[in-house]
Formats: structure tokens, C-alpha cells, sequence
């Protein structure tokens, strides 16, 4: 009786679990459905009735040629954005890898003051900074310049990305290290051998989120790209509002193109997470 207890009362809480997973993912995924069938309406339904289905499947939203020629290039911000997110990424991810293992796997004077520093640096919002921020890429003439985004960029994700690498490397087995060194490797080849290709799992993490943090800012990237040609995506859509009308098809039909690179990312890395840092020591 007892064991019969016990069996019912997992399956209710694995039940349970399972319809709130079910319920969160529902939620999440009907705000996107709504997005994408919104897309395929004209700015003259959406403000009609925002919630009833399109009387036909409108694809003139997805023709960005007339706005194009008013001053709204939409593949030159989707550009802007590629391109600042992805050096803006590699840089983060070489440095932050870096020292992380630093800290993790090498014993130096005040370490425990940079994860301090770390830790604290987390806690300072992008808004406080703002200001002194774009004086100093004023003065230093990089303003509506790539660069003037990639550095701000890198250097506000280095903290959290740092301090999820180190945690990680300090997981990471030292007799795998030893083991490689005994066969003949040094440190180098030991770290690129060894550690880089066990560690993808966690590459992989920070590269997404990083990614989708770093492909959605608006803040920094609409006071310091001022200039149209240099926008971003995020700082474009908002081009759609006008002082009398939003254009809302269009609109959403941008929304529903910014967000297929963030899904594409997420489909390319998420099995080096799933694979995990034990299954690729395994198999090393």
C-alpha cells in the first residue's frame, strides 16, 4: 500500500510538473504565433480587429522596397546588427575565456578581488552609464562607427560571461590537464586540445545568450548610432511609428525576421549544451 502511495504520488508531481512546462511553453509561444499571423495583415485589419485572423495572407508587409525608398533600410540594419553582434561576441568570448580559466585554473594575488570586482560590476545597470559613455565615444570619434558599439558591448557582457566560464572551469577535471601534460603536451596544447573542445558545451551557452542580449539592445545602440545608414534592427522598427500613424504590418513583419537569427543560433549550439561537459570528457 505504502509503494502504491509513493508511485501515485510521483506521478502526480511529475504530472504536475509537466503541465506547468506545458503551460510556461504555451505562453511563451503564443505571443510569436500571434506576431507571425499579424504579419500577414494589413495596418487596416491589425487596427480593426488586433486579435482576428487575417482575411487573406497578406505578403506586401514583407516587400520593404517602398520603405526602402523613404528612408527605412531594413537590410542595412539587419547588416549593422549582424555584423556588431558577431565581433562583438568573438571578442567577449576570446577574452572572457581566457580569464576565466585565469581565475579558475591559476593561482595569482588578489583573485579573489577580481571576482569581487566581477560580481559587483554585474550589479551596475547599462543606464547609469549612458552618459559618460557616450562622451567617451564621442571623444574618441565613434560615434556611428561599428566600434563604437562592438567595445561598449563587449565590455558590459564581460562580468556575467566571465564569471558563468569561470564556474564552469572550476568544475573542469585537473587530471585531464595533468594527463595531456604527462603525454607530452604543454600548456598550450593542453588548453587547446584538451579544455577547448570538452568546454563547447559552454561556449555554446554564453554565445547564445550573449547573442540575444547583444541582437536585441536598443539603449546604447540608438544614442550612438545616429546616423540612418548605421542603425541597427531594433533601433529601425522603431522608424515604423510615425507622429500620425504606426505601420503595423510592416512592422510586424520585421519583428518576425529580427527574430528568426536568435532561433537559428539556438537550433546551430544548443546540442553542444545538451551534450553537456561530462558526455565530452567522456568521449575525449
Amino acid at each position: 500500500m505504502a509503494t502504491q502511495k509513493s508511485k501515485f504520488g510521483s506521478f502526480l508531481g511529475s504530472s504536475t510538473l509537466q503541465l506547468l512546462l506545458i503551460l510556461w511553453a504555451f505562453m511563451q509561444i503564443i505571443p510569436v504565433l500571434w506576431q507571425v499571423i499579424s504579419s500577414f495583415k494589413t495596418t487596416r485589419e491589425i487596427i480593426v480587429d488586433l486579435f482576428a485572423l487575417p482575411k487573406s495572407f497578406y505578403l506586401g508587409n514583407y516587400d520593404f522596397t517602398y520603405f526602402s525608398e523613404i528612408g527605412i533600410k531594413i537590410g542595412v540594419y539587419f547588416r549593422n546588427s549582424m555584423l556588431i553582434t558577431l565581433f562583438s561576441l568573438a571578442i567577449l568570448i576570446i577574452v572572457s575565456y581566457l580569464a576565466a580559466y585565469a581565475i579558475a585554473k591559476i593561482r595569482f594575488r588578489g583573485k579573489n578581488i577580481v571576482v569581487f570586482v566581477l560580481i559587483a560590476l554585474i550589479g551596475v545597470p547599462i543606464h547609469a552609464l549612458v552618459v559618460p559613455l557616450y562622451y567617451l565615444i564621442s571623444d574618441m570619434g565613434l560615434i556611428n562607427r561599428y566600434l563604437g558599439l562592438i567595445l561598449p558591448y563587449a565590455s558590459f557582457f564581460f562580468p556575467f560571461t566571465t564569471l558563468l566560464l569561470q564556474s564552469f572551469f572550476r568544475e573542469f577535471p585537473d587530471e585531464l590537464i595533468e594527463a595531456a601534460k604527462i603525454d607530452g603536451c604543454n600548456n598550450f596544447q593542453a588548453f587547446s586540445k584538451i579544455v577547448l573542445p570538452i568546454s563547447m558545451g559552454a561556449i555554446s551557452t554564453v554565445f547564445i545568450i550573449n547573442f540575444i542580449q547583444m541582437w536585441n539592445e536598443f539603449l546604447l545602440a540608438y544614442v550612438i548610432m545616429k546616423s540612418n545608414d548605421s542603425r541597427t534592427l531594433p533601433v529601425g522598427i522603431v522608424q515604423y511609428q510615425g507622429n500620425y500613424i504606426t505601420e503595423w504590418g510592416p512592422l510586424y513583419a520585421t519583428l518576425v525576421i529580427a527574430i528568426i537569427p536568435t532561433i537559428l543560433v539556438y537550433l546551430i549550439f544548443h546540442r553542444n549544451i545538451i551534450k553537456g561537459v561530462t558526455a565530452g570528457a567522456i568521449k575525449g
